[in-house]
């Protein structure tokens, strides 16, 4: 057998068009029954059906007899397919193609127009269908929980969602959280919505630039409402099957609203932070961290931060208990009561 040595980064990008155009010709016509994939366990099984994903570690099957399983990254020693794929590389490269079925254990050989190419195992870190549509691109989550002490008739709804969308050369999300809290003294509400747009050239491991909008009420810190948006850029430093790291810096504007008090604007330097890692052990466990720092460059001596923690167990497909903890601070506040607001909360979470 003739392998022929990995394709560089270079001669990649310049071929992308050709081979995506010719990859989604051969692979419309035979999607629609195309139950042919294979995939080969460690420990011997074979199991066939239509790969559907690899995201987040975990390869999506589709089956006839077992309907769709999801299963474990580093437990596949090898994969064939006629059909082809885009795949993204630990270093954000994007190839495609197809898989050949003269591969060792722990590697695939990808075949194009130009020939076979052997690429290591962990170095893949997504596998989508070259005809895959929005929805397939589409990411959802939203939790919600509800709690009541009848002691002191204390009761707090919250609501969570995360949407996130991502094509070659862009990632675009959405998170948002509400917390309701009634007693019989007083209700207390907060809320913050942020949504991120990250584009790059040619690979997602490059600089890449964002553009960024939020929303944030908080009653507990005699906030009306606060209105910000920016502009900056940021680097994945490290993005792999199991762990996603990435930083971003910039600046943004800020218009805020406190209770009594007038308008108020604001520029911002904005420091940010995101953390994502995933254990594919029994149950499945997903940590997320996001964490912000504003220092005000118009007010001096102000810093603002919010931080966000979620942890996830899977209980059956696509159904988690879910814990979420947020915190946001402002040295500044308006209210002289408090300068920092939190929330712990539980419950369960539906994942798209």
């Amino acid at each position: 057998m003739n392998i022929s040595r990995p394709i560089t980064r270079q001669n990649v990008y310049s071929r992308h068009l050709i081979i995506l155009l010719l990859s989604t010709l051969f692979s419309l016509s035979a999607h629609a029954s195309r139950k042919t994939d294979t995939v080969t366990m460690y420990n011997g099984d074979r199991i066939t059906g239509e790969i559907i994903s690899l995201e987040s570690g975990i390869l999506e099957l589709s089956t006839d007899a077992m309907g769709r399983l999801n299963i474990e990254w580093p437990e596949v020693a090898s994969v064939t397919s006629e059909y082809h794929y885009e795949l993204r590389l630990s270093d954000g490269e994007r190839l495609y193609g197809s898989f050949d079925k003269d591969s060792r254990p722990g590697q695939i050989v990808l075949v194009d127009i130009f020939g076979k190419h052997e690429i290591e195992w962990l170095q893949v870190v997504e596998i989508r269908p070259i005809e895959d549509n929005f929805l397939d691109r589409l990411d959802l989550y939203l939790s919600t929980t509800f709690s009541y002490t009848k002691a002191t008739s204390l009761g707090q709804l919250s609501f969570n969602t995360a949407v996130s969308y991502e094509d070659q050369t862009s990632r675009t999300s959405l998170n948002g959280r509400t917390d309701l809290v009634r007693t019989n003294d007083e209700d207390s509400n907060s809320s913050r919505y942020d949504i991120d747009r990250w584009s790059w050239r040619k690979n997602r491991t490059d600089a890449f630039r964002t553009i960024f909008a939020n929303y944030e009420d908080n009653d507990e810190l005699d906030l009306n409402r606060r209105i910000g948006a920016g502009v900056g850029i940021g680097r994945y430093w490290k993005d792999t099957h199991t762990t996603r790291f990435t930083g971003s810096i910039g600046l943004q504007g800020i218009t805020e609203s406190f209770a009594g008090k007038e308008t108020n604007q604001d520029v911002e330097l904005y420091l940010s932070t995101t953390f994502n890692t995933w254990k594919f052990n029994t149950p499945e466990l997903d940590i997320d961290i996001t964490f912000n720092v504003y220092p005000s460059i118009t007010d001096g001596g102000r810093v603002r931060t919010d931080g966000n923690l979620r942890i996830r167990w899977e209980l059956v497909e696509d159904l988690f208990w879910d814990i979420t903890t947020w915190v946001t601070t402002d040295n500044q506040a308006e209210t002289d009561s408090a300068t920092t607001d939190y929330s712990i909360s539980t419950g369960i979470g539906w994942e798209y």
